[in-house]
């Protein structure tokens, strides 16, 4: 596996397995619950939210649970779901251990690209010392 500097930020050309496609694996039933590509994105988002705690040690998952129920909360006032919502990040959580339990990437980012009107492509941008983007800032 070669990995190549550009100024700070290591690039692997090789890698052994490809984010986007085990994102795919892992959430595409979640995220084809949109409709829209935005619908898709919010929904690729939780999951990736959701991924990235499942890497968290058990006794933080809650706590970061209870994060996601306030910010929710906040940015959909009105909306009762929250308790669906956060039943839906509790399975999420429970299918990334059970599916890819020895992954601990950190999911920066990641983007649908619509390819046509029932296909689209995931992007997954990710980490291995999520630490690291600490310092940047």
């Amino acid at each position: 596996m070669k990995k190549f500097m550009r100024g700070r930020i290591k690039i692997n050309n090789s890698p052994a397995f490809k984010m986007s496609e085990l994102i795919a694996e892992y959430a595409s039933d979640y995220i084809n619950l949109g409709k829209t590509t935005t619908e898709r994105q919010s929904f690729l988002n939780g999951a990736c939210t959701a991924w990235n705690i499942a890497n968290l040690p058990d006794h933080m998952r809650e706590i970061a649970l209870q994060k996601i129920a306030h910010d929710y909360k906040e940015m959909n006032p009105g909306m009762g779901d929250v308790e669906n919502h956060l039943y839906n990040m509790r399975k999420l959580i429970q299918k990334k251990l059970r599916m890819f339990p020895d992954i601990k990437k950190t999911i920066v980012n990641a983007f649908i690209e619509p390819l046509n009107g029932d296909q689209y492509r995931i992007k997954v941008i990710s980490t291995d010392n999520p630490e690291a983007l600490l310092r940047r800032k």
